[in-house]
């Protein structure tokens, strides 16, 4: 059991944070109001890996492996502080010809920040964080 304390901080720190900026019951104003966007990655980046990311989508350069990795976990880190559970990546392929009516064909990739507990023995396996 969570100490009393924590309880009281974790309520503090959700309502902070789940609080609306502004209520305006139209979700659409609302939709990508938390993006890691360029000013988001710049502070939460290595400031070389942020440099050489930002040049790799001018020249084409391949990221490599270690960058991308750090460029992963910034990501997950923001996501968590911020209490996500799950992202959306939704893409269009700069290539035409798929195949689509009108040649176009988006995907949206949808996952999850928890995980099964496979180590438990019991039948229906609880949730864990990542």
């Amino acid at each position: 059991s969570r100490p009393a304390s924590h309880a009281i901080l974790l309520a503090a720190f959700s309502a902070k944070m789940f609080a609306p900026k502004s209520r305006t019951n139209d979700a659409l104003s609302e939709m990508s109001s938390v993006i890691f966007n360029d000013e988001v990655m710049k502070a939460k980046l290595p400031s070389r890996v942020y440099a050489r990311f930002k040049e790799a989508l001018v020249t084409g350069a391949p990221t490599s492996e270690e960058d991308q990795k750090a460029i992963a976990d910034a990501i997950f880190k923001w996501a968590r502080e911020l209490g996500a559970v799950s992202f959306a990546h939704w893409f269009f392929p700069m290539r035409g010809g798929s195949g689509a009516y009108g040649s176009m064909c988006g995907a949206c990739k949808m996952d999850t920040l928890i995980d099964l507990d496979w180590s438990s023995s019991e039948a229906t396996k609880p949730f864990q964080a990542c």
